[in-house]
């Protein structure tokens, strides 16, 4: 909204500022062209080990499900787990989310397992934070594939919070400081599409 040169020569004679702009409460989704509040999640079906594979790789090396990945290979076994990896809004509540892989030693993969699949939520509770290697690249950042973090096992049925190690890493200042809600609306159109 642009104001008018009469408004903006009132305002410098009486020193008033002029009101800041209106921040963004919803987004324009450019597939259904409705406005939503909440931002979808930016989430990723495999660990970037499986995406990378040739089909006959996929179907001979990895065991993929919904929420966990074995991958055989010359070097050994290789586990992962589906996580979320949110970037806290700074200018309204909410988070940007992402589904994510890491990877997991194989005791913590084996510890971890019959908790995820456990209705019992007291096993969860006991679990302390996991070190992984992040396993996916996420668009529109510089290379985030193995950067150092640590999984915390939910409750409720949730899948793990994905907290990155403190670097300077863009990615890992966006989860620590958050970012503003025009920035994750940008985020979604520029690389979901959406």
């Amino acid at each position: 909204m642009t104001t008018s040169p009469v408004r903006r020569f009132l305002d410098r004679l009486t020193g008033r500022k002029p009101a800041p702009p209106a921040r963004p409460t919803s987004w324009a989704c450019a597939t259904c062209g409705e406005a939503h509040d909440d931002l979808p999640a930016v989430a990723f079906p495999a660990p970037l080990a499986w995406a990378q594979a040739s089909e006959q790789q996929q179907a001979d090396d990895f065991d993929l499900t919904s929420d966990t990945c074995i991958w055989r290979n010359d070097e050994g076994e290789h586990y992962f787990v589906r996580g979320v990896l949110d970037l806290p809004l700074t200018d309204r509540e909410g988070v940007l989310s992402f589904g994510v892989w890491t990877s997991l030693s194989r005791d913590n993969f084996f510890r971890y397992l019959p908790t995820f699949e456990d209705e019992n939520d007291a096993d969860r509770v006991d679990m302390p934070p996991m070190f992984g290697w992040f396993s996916n690249s996420l668009p529109g950042y510089p290379e985030t594939l193995s950067l150092k973090c640590m999984v915390h096992v939910r409750t409720g049925g949730l899948r793990p919070l994905i907290e990155l190690e403190e670097t300077d890493h863009p990615l890992a200042v966006a989860q620590r400081e958050g970012i503003p809600f025009q920035q994750a609306i940008d985020y979604v159109h520029a690389h979901l599409g959406v």
